[in-house]
């Protein structure tokens, strides 16, 4: 485990927060919502996030480097690029790391976004649901670290995110500053503990306010107890007389007594009644958010740690191997591929190694590790076994490796044979896409077909052209060649194993005879080799004066490798090729230049911001296009991005300045309809033009396919989960057929939607089951995947994947289920009841539940009489009320996270009630009788 970090120490790497820049989301709401001088929940969770993060880095030295130094970052603006090139090196990419933040934040701003939590007070401690949204944290701490436990790295980010959100509201909404604290909470979200001290049902919490700014508005019982409350929003929960709002423009409740609102979101006071609070609040956020992060250290290494928040050199090495009797020769080449690679990164090795094997008819499972020495024993172990027919599992094994694979990595495909799961199609590209990954196949292709491998019917020669439309889809590569070239073309893994590597040229072209291309280098660049697969006769390379390049080939068979010698003149450089048959031709070089980029939307409501689309941007709906530039120096710049289709057709659009500098924006007004690709262009400090070119295709769609997964519950081993599932649809198909999938043979899903019909309307909402066997683990997670494909047109599909994880079954504790004591009645029944006169008489019960999860909800089962409830302290107060019609009612309570339990309240009888009451005054008499002599 990580040793403590001294407060001190945190304190000391508080360095400048950005001035001028809960919270509302993220940069978009500065930009629209007249909160230029406010912080964000993205500034807050960046902020916290590279503090800890050079912290770590400070306290484990590079094994090869200089180590850092506390006094060359004090005083400054924190920076990614700056962090981890000290650290790693000049020629580090940052990619993943700004990419994870990216993920991090995402989730964060979600919490504002979604319907399943944006109005939910447990996940933004409002309406003075404090203990139970502490609670909440803890479990959420929990399922973070099961997470991280279980190497699932992408869905404890997408937890953080949301932790952390909650956390930060928690200064925001409650009245924690207003009561003079000048330090984080030692007790939220921390293991074991409660948040004492809070405001009872009946305290008056706020006094009237009736100006923008609520100065003095927090009731004086509630400071001079140093009482904890918090404010209620809108409608959700009525509020009761005298409790505080949240307050601003978007809070009905602000209207009713007490009038006004605490909340300290912006520094503005047309959304924020204490806008004046807002910087203290916000430095004890991001003070919380550091607490919160460094305390995770405690139960996780320094190294897992680290692969949460993305900071690696080389994140991953992803293969996908063919394991049929004729792949004897492509497994031996995988195994001595690997040996180079990790021998080359013995300092740093990859942090995780991924191997997913393959034959007919079956593939998997996947192997993960982070040991290198172990993944090299289980390559090792793959053996060349059995023929079979040649369609194999090849797009099943793929999406095992797209699914356990780190973001923005490569993944190797080795095979001589064509894929039998060609329905696989479409969840596999939109894995691609969401993942920003590459992926390259490298087929070994014997005409004589004399290699173990049975064959029951004429090949056709077109069986690779889906393997050559992902990898072209992708940004990757794909390569032919035969069992005496592969130990060669294997090369272009070691090749292509660099994460600061970015695509400059891709081209897969039919045509015949002599062909020119051209390619742009900056000064950025270095490294750049270009690799040509197919009927090539010449190639000739041309420096921007036109000299012709001698350049040393590496030619086999129909695979030929160049690579140009440093330095390298800046300008465009040419390509011209002789060809007899079609090829593709790919230039690729090593860069500290990049770019990061996402669609987005923008969403007004309570706290406004930019929506980031978690899949496929929406074809003709208006969309805002954020780039992040890594590693472009101050004195250059970026001006325009554009969108390419595959056909070369591109729409230029002007980048604005976004108010956090290294952001900028384009407005798209409607995305294109399907394929393209995105680019960014500008110029360095000389005026030589710079250009980048995503690498993998975006594909629109003319859907939206959300899945209502109950992260919070998660899914219990033996057991089933219920899970909401709508599609929306934006174009004029109206028939969708439905693909739902897991991730493991653990888990099944039981369906009976395989057709969507749109009759009327635009969205369908339908339900399925997911079961989990009894033997799955509870430190697995499980990913679900919905492909919904037009009936008309199967290229015109829309993809989600969600994650939940499993859980062992709920063991019993005192508070595994919610109840009921201190049950008091009042009112009584006529011993003797009749229909006609029962109305006439009441009665009450009035009782406290307590339950770590707060209790959200409460109903009679049998639909007799009143309920209410409120919250009380830590207890909910619940009151039944009803006439003597009805004897008894059973009471369903549920909590928010959805645990259930019951209450049974039956009335006295008159007599009983009588006989109580006569008791009651003979004991008064007694007490009186005793103290009077």
């Amino acid at each position: 485990m990580a040793s403590n970090i001294p407060t001190a120490l945190c304190l000391l790497l508080l360095v400048v927060i950005p001035g001028g820049q809960a919270f509302f989301p993220n940069f978009w709401t500065k930009f629209l919502g007249l909160t230029w001088r406010s912080y964000t929940h993205q500034d807050l969770t960046e902020d916290a996030i590279l503090n800890v993060t050079l912290q770590i880095l400070l306290e484990r030295p590079h094994p090869t480097r200089p180590p850092l130094r506390v006094e060359d970052f004090q005083g400054k603006t924190l920076i990614a690029d700056d962090i981890l090139r000290a650290y790693f090196g000049e020629e580090a990419s940052t990619r993943q790391f700004r990419a994870s933040m990216q993920q991090i934040v995402n989730a964060n701003s979600n919490m504002d976004f979604l319907s399943g939590t944006r109005d939910d007070p447990l996940c933004h401690f409002d309406s003075e649901r404090l203990q139970a949204g502490n609670s909440r944290l803890q479990r959420a701490r929990d399922d973070l670290l099961g997470g991280v436990r279980a190497k699932n790295y992408e869905w404890s980010r997408e937890r953080l995110g949301q932790i952390l959100h909650s956390l930060q509201d928690f200064y925001s909404h409650t009245n924690w500053v207003e009561l003079g604290n000048e330090a984080a909470h030692p007790d939220l979200a921390t293991p074991g503990m409660e948040i004492d001290s809070l405001a009872s049902a009946s305290d008056q919490t706020c006094t009237d306010c009736t100006d923008g700014s609520c100065k003095n508005n927090i009731a004086d019982f509630i400071k001079m107890n140093n009482l904890l409350t918090s404010g209620y929003y809108g409608d959700t929960h009525s509020k009761p007389d005298g409790k505080c709002s949240h307050g601003g423009p978007f809070d009905d409740s602000r209207h009713l007594r007490a009038r006004g609102g605490i909340n300290k979101d912006t520094a503005s006071p047309i959304f924020s009644p204490h806008h004046f609070l807002h910087q203290k609040a916000a430095i004890l956020a991001l003070e919380a958010s550091i607490k919160f992060l460094n305390e995770l250290r405690t139960d996780l290494t320094d190294q897992e740690m680290l692969r949460l928040l993305g900071v690696s050199s080389f994140p991953a090495l992803s293969f996908v191997v063919d394991t049929t009797g004729s792949m004897g020769e492509e497994i031996r080449a995988v195994q001595l591929q690997a040996r180079n690679i990790i021998n080359r990164q013995n300092v740093l090795p990859p942090d995780n190694f991924i191997l997913v094997p393959f034959h007919d008819p079956g593939y998997g499972p996947e192997y993960k590790t982070n040991d290198s020495r172990e993944f090299l024993n289980k390559l090792d172990s793959l053996l060349a076994l059995g023929g079979g027919d040649e369609p194999e599992m090849c797009l099943s094994a793929l999406r095992l490796a797209l699914i356990n694979t780190p973001p923005y990595s490569e993944i190797f495909v080795f095979t001589d044979a064509s894929a039998k799961d060609i329905e696989l199609r479409n969840s596999v590209e939109a894995l691609i896409q969401a993942k920003r990954m590459k992926v390259s196949f490298l087929i070994t292709e014997d005409p004589s077909w004399n290699r173990g491998r049975s064959r029951r019917a004429v090949l056709r020669q077109d069986r690779f052209d889906l393997y050559s439309d992902l990898a072209s889809t992708s940004g990757g590569k794909i390569i032919f060649s035969n069992n005496e070239d592969i130990y060669a073309v294997t090369d272009v893994i070691a090749e292509s194993s660099h994460f600061d590597m970015v695509n400059l040229l891709d081209v897969k072209s039919e045509k015949r005879g002599e062909t020119t291309h051209m390619f742009e280098v900056d000064g950025f660049l270095h490294d750049v080799s270009l690799f040509v697969n197919g009927g090539v006769q010449r190639i000739n390379i041309y420096d921007p004066d036109g000299l012709i390049q001698n350049v040393k080939k590496h030619r086999k068979g129909l695979f030929t490798q160049m690579s140009l010698e440093d330095p390298l003149s800046v300008g465009k450089w040419s390509i011209t090729v002789t060809t007899t048959r079609p090829y593709s031709l790919h230039v690729q070089g090593r860069t500290s230049f990049d770019f990061l980029y996402y669609f987005g939307a923008f969403l007004n409501g309570s706290h406004p911001g930019l929506h980031q689309y978690t899949g496929q941007p929406v074809a003709g709906v208006p969309s805002v296009l954020v780039i992040e530039p890594i590693g472009l120096p101050e004195s250059a710049h970026l001006d325009q991005v554009s969108l390419t289709t595959p056909h070369g057709d591109t729409r230029t659009l002007d980048l604005k300045q976004a108010n956090q500098s290294r952001f900028l924006m384009a407005e798209v007004g409607s995305v294109p309809i399907g394929e393209f690709r995105v680019g960014v262009s500008g110029q360095d400090n000389r005026g030589h033009e710079l250009h980048r070119q995503a690498p993998q295709h975006v594909k629109s769609s003319e859907c939206v396919v959300e899945l209502s997964l109950d992260f919070e519950k998660g899914l219990i081993a033996g057991q089933r989960l219920l899970v909401p599932l709508t599609v929306t649809k934006y174009g004029s198909c109206d028939c969708y057929t439905v693909t739902l999938s897991t991730d493991s043979e653990d888990f099944k899903i039981r369906s009976d939607v395989s057709k969507i019909i749109f009759r009327d309307g635009r969205m369908n909402t339908s339900e399925f089951w997911i079961e989990a066997r009894p033997t799955a683990s509870p430190t697995k997670m499980v990913m679900v995947s919905a492909t919904v494909t037009s009936c008309e047109d199967i290229t015109k599909f829309c993809f989600t994947r969600g994650q939940l994880p499993v859980k062992a079954p709920l063991e019993k504790t005192s508070y595994s289920y919610p109840n009921c004591s201190s049950v008091k009645y009042s009112g009584s029944c006529p011993s003797s009841w009749h229909s006609t006169t029962c109305r006439q008489h009441q009665w009450r019960a009035t009782m406290q539940s307590y339950h770590p999860e707060g209790i959200k909800s409460v109903q009679t089962l049998n639909n007799t009489g009143r309920v209410s409830h409120r919250l009380d302290g830590k207890n909910e107060t619940i009151t039944f009320d009803s006439d003597c019609c009805s004897l008894e009612e059973e009471l369903l309570l549920t909590t928010y996270g959805k645990t259930t339990g019951y209450c049974h309240v039956r009335v006295p009888s008159a007599s009983v009630q009588l006989c109580l009451e006569k008791i009651l005054a003979i004991l008064i008499g007694a007490m009186y009788v005793f103290w009077a002599t």
